[in-house]
């Protein structure tokens, strides 16, 4: 099963470059805005389903951030949503998922995810868990995140709610948000981390 939505990465985006980058490519190539007032989030490719550990699914719609930094929410998965054997909500806040943890049975399940924060953020999710990797200057680890297999529901405002679908095969996997705050240091490094187990 592939990953519908790799990160190919492209973190610590602002509005003003997804808004260059949307008129360069296109909105359609742009479904990609991530999160954060500063929009840290990353750069998905879409369409690209090539295989990766441990889940499956494609995103739909296209986002984009607003004149004001806040990001639209694009569904992921929505293909898939008739064929989830379980819902979870999740609610993302400043700087933390609620809840922390979650359990899922392997198979098709869909996120349902609330932006409860003042800030954007998203939901990543890195296969084998543990601490999400970093560059040396404290960005996101493009590399070693690709070749981890991360996944993402791109970043979305505050007081929306945005839907992910993946099948997921049993393991452990790390939650994570790597937008970059108004103070520039990422989500993750304020707490936004948590743990996914399927079984």
């Amino acid at each position: 099963a592939g990953l519908g939505e790799p990160y190919t990465f492209g973190w610590v985006r602002t509005p003003r470059t997804a808004a260059a980058l949307a008129l360069t490519l296109g909105l359609g190539a742009v479904a990609l805005a991530g999160c954060g007032e500063d929009d840290g989030g990353s750069v998905r490719s879409l369409g690209d389903e090539s295989s990766a550990s441990g889940a499956s699914g494609s995103g739909s719609g296209s986002g984009s951030a607003s004149g004001t930094g806040e990001a639209v929410c694009a569904p992921v998965g929505t293909e898939l949503e008739e064929s989830a054997t379980e819902t979870v909500q999740i609610e993302l806040v400043d700087h933390a998922f609620d809840p922390p943890s979650v359990e899922v049975a392997a198979g098709v399940v869909t996120f349902e995810v609330t932006n409860s924060g003042e800030e954007n953020h998203e939901l990543a999710i890195l296969p084998g868990g543990g601490d999400v990797p970093l560059t040396d200057d404290g960005a996101p680890d493009e590399a070693a995140l690709e070749a981890a297999g991360a996944f993402e529901l791109e970043g979305f405002g505050p007081g929306q709610t945005c839907n992910a679908t993946w099948e997921l095969e049993p393991g452990e996997y790390t939650m994570f948000c790597v937008i970059e705050a108004p103070d520039g240091q990422l989500h993750v490094a304020k707490g936004m981390q948590g743990t996914l187990t399927v079984t």
